[in-house]
């Protein structure tokens, strides 16, 4: 829809507003970020006690957050990387608790400040911290010292190396809040929800502390709704946990979905002698997602979800996730039709959470425990079980994740495929790590992804299965056979493939599906006991797995590494659809919309309540004439189709339609003319498909095929005097220095091929 755009950029701006970072601490207690330029120096041959004595002015500049794979210098190191930076702390934090957190850092890293290890952390992913209160120099500056190793390396996307989110020193009172969890269960027998809130409350004084916890609970629409007390006893130096219980009828509360998503704030402070100390919200949904007999039911309504993975990977940014692209993604994959996937093989950046919270993407967060031989998957492994504590204490009041998966494809790394299961000592791990979520949190989805559980082997004892609440599997190739496979094997549980797919897409603009997939997407929705399926994956990502393209960018998305859609963009949209189809005709009398709903036995399947039907007139010449919307009633899968005829009073001669969920996005388009593919110019040469600016470079994306090994650029500031050159052996993404107020014309050549056709940045 041509003339809705605007209504589009107000969503965005509302949902910009959804994920403002949370105050952390009161008023009193102060954050200082220590982001910014770092002091950089890769090397896995010297010692630590060098380093710690180096001359840092002589090392090179990184900015943190970031990686250093995506600077030219270190594109391909893999090692230790050493970041180093003086701070100092602000006179009015005397008498403060003072820590130092790192949101994450790839993948081990030790920190050292003024000289002493402070300690160590194994998980890329995942937030860490240090009190440093008895360490940290008030009279002068401190000197920070961080090392971080991308060497451990799972799965076939790319091991981004570096600090690669948000580093900070705090400052709170001797009594704190560690975090606040809520859990908010609808029960649809008793028509309540039961509230429990957790509150972790750490205690650095010397004496016992008798405090009050206020709670305020916040609606939807800002307004003060559910106010409760507790009364808390903090043992002297300890850390304490107590829970507040409470209950609301179910017609007071507003219900967080997929398509409304209801978010709620929690706000609590702490006090001692009616004084505050500190306090901390949170935004959290009031939702139950569950497993029934062979049925996925979100809020007592049985739901058959569709969805995509998505590599937390792009070129210029690496892994550090920032608002824009996460932005960009997340309502992509709404609008291609995309609710409920197991998104990523790691726990997930927090502003994606709390973005697809506001947006209402549901995810199963998993750790990075991957494929045969996997090395962390042994029972009782408390590298493991420290993920899973850092993952759920961090991301438990999200309502946008509904479950939690333990690992992807383990295997026995011996034997041939037919005959692989999962060893003795794995499937212990699965079972003690399901056990180990369940003592965390006991409100989500429990899970392990297989791809061994159709094979012939596979049965209970060997194959994850009692302790589950859902099935995952992963299948590329013959889904339909594989799923009723291991639905014999292991009958009574729904089943989600976590991956489908069929082969690469492909690295080109026409890059589609094959028509084995489409065929297999469409068989699996007449299976009752599989509840959706998740493609991988949305977009390509950069890799140095086996089979990739020398560009090192691994084809399998329907969105290139820099986010331009493939044709295969268009099929899945049509496949992932929340209506079976969407008519649009038109002649000099009348126009007709005709909308048919999906079945009951369908993926995509639920209701569609508050979507609206917008249509735009075209006269002869294009323009446009006439711009309606209708809202639609409540559609059920397996209801009518719905008609809509119109006298065609403005002599239009096309007419476009599109369907539009409560949240103002489209998921569904039609035309009365389709609109003509242009031919895709194939060519052999490198060619320029991506410039971005940022800060003094500008970063270029490129094609590169088998036969080149070396490229040569030649660009300047208009197209008429290309007089700098730039030669690389990097595939696929290059940093050129530039200016960030000056226009940018390029062109490229390999030492196999001519120039390419000159493309151009306008300042």
């Amino acid at each position: 829809m041509r003339n809705f755009a605007s209504i589009a950029l107000f969503t965005i701006a509302f949902l910009s507003a959804c994920t403002e970072k949370n105050s952390e601490t009161s008023s009193e207690n102060k954050i200082l970020s220590l982001n910014g330029n770092w002091h950089f120096f890769a090397s896995s041959d010297e010692s630590d006690q060098d380093l710690l004595t180096a001359d840092y002015t002589q090392w090179d500049t990184l900015t943190v957050p970031g990686n250093w794979d995506i600077e030219n210098e270190y594109a391909h190191f893999k090692g230790k990387g050493y970041y180093q930076r003086d701070f100092t702390v602000p006179e009015n934090w005397t008498d403060k608790q003072i820590r130092l957190k790192f949101d994450a850092v790839y993948e081990t890293s030790k920190v050292w400040l003024n000289g002493k290890l402070l300690g160590e952390h194994e998980g890329g992913y995942t937030p860490f911290e240090f009190n440093i209160t008895d360490q940290v120099r008030t009279d002068k500056p401190n000197s920070l010292l961080i090392m971080a190793d991308n060497t451990f390396k799972r799965g076939a996307w790319w091991a981004w190396g570096g600090i690669s989110r948000d580093v900070s020193l705090l400052a709170n009172n001797n009594v704190r809040f560690v975090w606040q969890h809520i859990t908010a269960v609808p029960d649809f027998t008793s028509d309540k929800v039961d509230f429990a809130i957790s509150y972790k409350i750490e205690n650095n004084s010397n004496e016992v502390q008798n405090l009050e916890i206020n709670t305020k609970i916040n609606n939807p629409n800002g307004q003060q709704w559910h106010n409760k007390t507790l009364k808390i006893q903090a043992p002297a130096n300890k850390t304490v946990t107590k829970t507040l219980k409470s209950s609301k009828e179910l017609k007071e509360v507003e219900l967080w979905h997929f398509d409304r998503p209801n978010l709620y704030e929690l706000k609590s402070n702490v006090t001692a002698d009616n004084q505050e100390i500190d306090r901390v919200k949170d935004k959290f949904g009031i939702r139950k997602m569950e497993a029934i007999g062979e049925q996925l039911y979100l809020n007592n309504e049985p739901v058959r979800l569709n969805g995509f993975n998505r590599v937390h990977d792009h070129r210029l940014y690496g892994n550090t996730e920032p608002d824009e692209l996460i932005k960009n993604d997340i309502l992509d994959i709404k609008k291609l039709g995309g609710n409920f996937s197991r998104i990523m093989h790691a726990p997930s950046a927090e502003n994606l959470l709390k973005f697809c919270d506001s947006i209402g993407y549901m995810l199963i967060e998993e750790i990075p425990v991957w494929g045969r031989g996997a090395p962390n998957a042994i029972p009782d492994n408390p590298r493991t079980k420290k993920w899973l504590d850092e993952m759920i204490a961090r991301d438990f009041n999200h309502a946008s994740v509904v479950g939690w998966s333990v690992g992807n494809e383990i295997g026995d790394p011996d034997g041939d495929w037919q005959d692989m299961t999962m060893t003795q000592g794995q499937y212990e791990y699965v079972n003690d790590m399901i056990d180990h979520v369940a003592s965390l949190d006991s409100t989500r989805l429990k899970t392990v992804v297989s791809f061994t559980s159709h094979l012939p082997l596979a049965k209970p004892g060997n194959e994850p299965y009692e302790k589950l609440d859902l099935l995952c599997m992963n299948s590329y190739g013959e889904t339909y056979e594989k799923v009723g496979r291991a639905h014999e094997k292991f009958p009574g549980k729904p089943i989600f493939i976590s991956e489908i797919g069929d082969n690469q897409i492909g690295l080109t603009s026409d890059a589609e599906f094959t028509n084995r997939l489409i065929s297999e997407l469409d068989k699996i929705r007449t299976l009752p006991y599989v509840v959706g399926s998740s493609l991988w994956t949305y977009n390509d990502y950069r890799s140095d797995y086996k089979a990739t393209p020398p560009s090192e960018n691994r084809a399998w998305g329907v969105v290139n590494v820099w986010r331009s859609k493939k044709t295969a963009y268009k099929q899945i949209q049509d496949i992932y659809a929340p209506v079976k189809s969407l008519k649009a005709t038109i002649d000099n009398k009348k126009l007709e919309i005709v909308l048919s709903p999906r079945n009951k036995q369908d993926i995509p399947a639920f209701t569609l309540d508050s979507y609206t039907l917008k249509y735009e007139l075209f006269d002869a010449n294009g323009k446009s004439v006439k711009t309606e919307e209708i809202d639609l009633p409540s559609i059920k899968p397996g209801d009518e189709d719905l008609k809509f005829s119109f006298q065609n009073d403005e002599n239009a001669t096309q007419i476009d339609v599109g369907i539009w969920n409560p949240m103002e996005i489209e998921v569904k388009t039609a035309y009365s003319t389709e609109t003509k593919k242009s031919k895709i110019r194939s060519t052999e040469s490198p060619i320029i498909e991506y410039l971005r600016r940022k800060k003094e470079s500008i970063s270029v994306g490129y094609t590169v095929s088998e036969k080149d090994s070396i490229f040569t650029f030649k660009y300047g500031n208009n197209k008429e005097n290309l007089n700098k050159e730039k030669t690389t052996n990097l595939k696929g993404a290059v940093k050129i220095e530039w200016p960030h107020n000056e226009p940018f014309f390029a062109k490229i050549k390999s030492d196999a091929t001519d120039w390419s056709p000159i493309k151009e940045l306008k300042k």
